[in-house]
């Protein structure tokens, strides 16, 4: 993860932004005697939040977890649709 200061954030502010959206990868930005933070792109952010909703409830984390060894395992049908 890229790690950059506020100082030089500030400055580069849209060009963060902008690479936020491209590489999808976050950035890490800290500031000296304070807690950091993350930018990361609004669609990637919301994938994320998707997936821990979606394992956050045993049960369907469970099914997921069923289902993605059954596909792993080739244990699945192809369907014409």
């Amino acid at each position: 993860m890229q790690h950059i200061n506020y100082t030089d954030a500030r400055q580069h502010l849209a060009d963060l932004m902008q690479q936020a959206n491209d590489d999808r990868a976050p950035i890490l930005l800290t500031r000296k005697g304070a807690k950091s933070v993350v930018m990361i792109d609004a669609e990637e952010f919301a994938s994320i939040q998707e997936t821990l909703h979606l394992f956050s409830n045993p049960a369907n984390a469970a099914h997921i977890e069923a289902s993605l060894a059954s596909l792993e395992r080739g244990d699945y049908e192809e369907l014409d649709i």
